[in-house]
């Protein structure tokens, strides 16, 4: 009897589902750090004042049960932006934000977003523009999600990079750096020339690959700071770049590039062309460079480039 009793308490509990983890909604930063967890804190900012649909909207974003239970153990605060703050302003929002960075006027944001802070107060990640505004609260909610994971797999890494030195550390953070969605960790480059000071690993060279200043320097003219190597010159040199393990897929691509925009130049042949955009597209297709190749090769490859 005591059994069966036992047995039908223990099946009880598994059919009653188990309460799930939301974040807390907190009035500012000061209350919220009180309770600091492992995940953060996340800013639901609206356009205090400039938008009128921004804080309404906030406000429902910030209530849902779907990102509330996204957010994990974070700290939720409705917090407001001021486009041109005066000094009552700026003490209103310094009141909400504490000691979270507040964006500045260059920056990358939109209003209405949410902004991803860790627990230390870096800004990892934002949710913004038109997915945030027309997408759908699990839409939105999966997002969140996405990216809080994606942080914590990133400080994962990062927690191994810390026991570890000399390439090993710089390999390691460079692979923290490649976790899509979210900013790469604060002090990453810093952090790589300390531990691998010659650059023997080839991170250094990866975590700065500059796009649009590599292609400037071989493909622009003598006096817009370009080497003017000459068609095989500047071949040469790509073909010894793309040799280098340190590059990712994409870089290689943009490698690539530099060699089809050379030989488009010299009036290589359609074949020549063709193949060139091939090689580029195979390490990656899937990226920016590798969707343009299919485009690349009906503008150019076949003589349509008046097109």
């Amino acid at each position: 009897m005591k059994k069966t009793l036992f047995m039908m308490m223990s099946a009880a509990c598994l059919l009653t589902p188990l309460p799930g983890v939301a974040a807390t909604v907190y009035e500012n930063y000061a209350e919220a750090a009180k309770n600091a967890t492992d995940d953060g804190y996340m800013l639901v900012v609206y356009a205090k004042g400039w938008d009128r649909f921004s804080e309404p909207f906030c406000k429902k974003i910030i209530a849902a049960p779907e990102i509330q239970e996204a957010a994990g153990k974070a700290g939720l605060i409705l917090a407001p932006f001021y486009q041109y703050a005066n000094g009552e302003d700026k003490t209103a929002q310094a009141a909400v934000w504490g000691d979270l960075r507040e964006p500045n006027s260059a920056s990358m944001e939109t209003y209405p977003c949410i902004l991803m802070y860790d627990k230390h107060g870096f800004l990892y990640g934002r949710v913004q523009g038109t997915s945030f505004i027309k997408g759908t609260m699990a839409e939105i909610a999966a997002e969140v999600k996405a990216k809080l994971e994606a942080k914590h797999k990133q400080e994962e890494i990062m927690s191994k990079a810390e026991a570890a030195s000399g390439v090993e550390k710089a390999r390691l953070i460079a692979d923290a750096c490649a976790v899509e969605g979210i900013e790469r960790p604060s002090g990453y480059r810093d952090m790589v020339k300390a531990a691998d000071p010659g650059d023997e690993s080839g991170m250094w060279r990866r975590l700065n690959f500059d796009y649009y200043g590599f292609s400037q320097a071989y493909c622009a003219s003598a006096k817009d700071g370009g080497k003017e190597l000459g068609t095989e010159g500047t071949i040469r040199a790509m073909q010894e770049l793309l040799k280098d393990p340190a590059y990712t897929a994409e870089q290689k691509q943009a490698i690539h590039a530099v060699i089809i925009g050379t030989l488009r130049r010299s009036g290589a042949s359609t074949i020549q062309l063709k193949n060139a955009v091939m090689e580029m597209k195979k390490l990656a297709p899937d990226s920016h460079l590798g969707i343009s190749a299919d485009q690349y090769i009906k503008l150019y490859a076949f003589g349509n480039s008046k097109k």
